[in-house]
C-alpha cells in the first residue's frame, strides 16, 4: 500500500534529524540540506542510501542534484513508490 506524502515526510523528517544531528524544529520542508541545515555531501549521500533502503527504490545519480530539501525528497519518493 502506498504511503501518503505526510507519512513519507514524517519518516524522512526523523531520518534527517538523526542523520544531520539537528532537532526536528530546525527542519523545514523547503530548507536546503547543505546550505541551511548544515549537512555535508557525505551526509546527503548517506541519506540517499537510507532512503533507497527504507522505501525500496533506486535513485539514479542524475537525480541526486535535485534532492536538496525534505519537500523535494518527499515528492520524489511519493511519485515513484511502488513502481
Amino acid at each position: 500500500m502506498a504511503l501518503s506524502k505526510e507519512q513519507i515526510y514524517a519518516k524522512l523528517e526523523d531520518e534527517v534529524a538523526k542523520r544531520f544531528n539537528v532537532s526536528k524544529d530546525k527542519i523545514q520542508g523547503d530548507k536546503d540540506f547543505v546550505k541551511e541545515i548544515g549537512a555535508d555531501s557525505i551526509d546527503v549521500v548517506e541519506l540517499v542510501v537510507e532512503v533507497e533502503d527504507e522505501f525500496d527504490l533506486e535513485i539514479p545519480d542524475e537525480d541526486l542534484d535535485e534532492l536538496t530539501t525534505l519537500n523535494k525528497v518527499t515528492d520524489y519518493i511519493y511519485e515513484r513508490q511502488g513502481k
